[in-house]
């Protein structure tokens, strides 16, 4: 049975997609040849993940259950990296290697090694040199075909895209320098609209800040003031319930009823029960990539498409 407290989480509770890629591998030995579809399933099912999040559903139109989603994009990566062959269109089975790789570490498989495996570095490279040149002007009828996508498939590749930038945009913010990392912090809370028109922010004595690396004013007077404590840990470095119970304390001193606690890694279930007695908003790497994403914090639109279709309003 895979533990549900086990398994890396994003701070709703929900395993990161991440977390599957050692489940996988448990489960494909279980069987020599599986359809997508079974192994996404029995990974469900030999869980104890609680039912209310293997219900939970994207807000996209397609209402794909997020679980056996993250689920399914831990099998295809694992499928990159050589890990699970295909044997057929639509099978999979665990490789030599991928037995190799499972005996070794077991649950503890995580992005970073698939992603180092040679079979996905090379399968990178080659969609790197593909996108410089897709289609060109000796393409034929039968070449250009193959290039037509429905809106789900499109949908999908930007979601993947999403999920690897994100990494690479964690990975980024876990180099930088401490004090720009909480300097960066502010500006996103600022650009999420914590910092009120004329408000202010203040920088916390570095000697002795209590555990507050950041204080955020929403007014001229500070009567509505946001206190955040900042980690720039690596991806191992869970924090946990006594950092929260600290951070708590550092509150408390400061007479405060409101803190954030910003981490690039993640959090404990302890921790996450702590936050929620002690009113403590959680951001774990996760939802942080996302939020800078969404904010345009650090990051910058390379390149945007326009998906067209018919205005029936107009014709009518």
């Amino acid at each position: 049975m895979i533990k549900y407290e086990e398994l890396k989480q994003s701070s709703n509770g929900m395993p990161t997609w991440d977390a599957f890629l050692g489940p996988i591998l448990s489960i494909s030995l279980k069987k020599n040849i599986w359809s997508r579809k079974e192994l996404v399933q029995a990974v469900v099912d030999n869980s104890d993940i609680p039912e209310e999040l293997r219900n939970l559903r994207y807000t996209s139109k397609y209402h794909d259950l997020i679980l056996n989603n993250r689920i399914d994009w831990a099998l295809s990566d694992l499928k990159i990296a050589g890990l699970l062959n295909t044997p057929n269109r639509g099978k999979y089975k665990i490789s030599n290697l991928g037995k190799e790789v499972y005996q070794k570490y077991g649950m503890n498989i995580d992005r970073e090694f698939v992603h180092s495996q040679k079979a996905y570095q090379d399968h990178r490279q080659k969609q790197s040199d593909n996108n410089k040149n897709i289609i060109d002007e000796s393409s034929d009828d039968e070449t250009i075909e193959a290039f037509e996508l429905n809106i789900k498939q499109v949908d999908d590749w930007f979601s993947k895209q999403k999920i690897d930038f994100a990494d690479n945009l964690l990975a980024r913010l876990r180099k930088v320098n401490p004090y720009k990392f909480e300097k960066m912090m502010t500006h996103l809370l600022a650009e999420m609209g914590y910092k009120g028109t004329d408000g202010e922010e203040l920088v916390t004595q570095k000697s002795n800040d209590g555990g507050i690396d950041r204080i955020i004013n929403k007014d001229p007077l500070g009567l509505e003031t946001v206190y955040v404590q900042v980690k720039r840990y690596g991806e191992n470095n869970t924090v946990g319930s006594p950092e929260i119970n600290g951070f708590y304390g550092a509150l408390t001193r400061m007479h405060a009823n409101r803190g954030v606690f910003i981490t690039t890694s993640s959090f404990s279930k302890d921790a996450q029960v702590a936050a929620k007695q002690l009113n403590i908003a959680l951001v774990d790497g996760e939802m942080l990539t996302n939020l800078m994403i969404q904010y345009h914090i650090g990051v910058q639109v390379a390149q945007t498409y326009d998906v067209f279709d018919i205005d029936e309003d107009f014709f009518e």
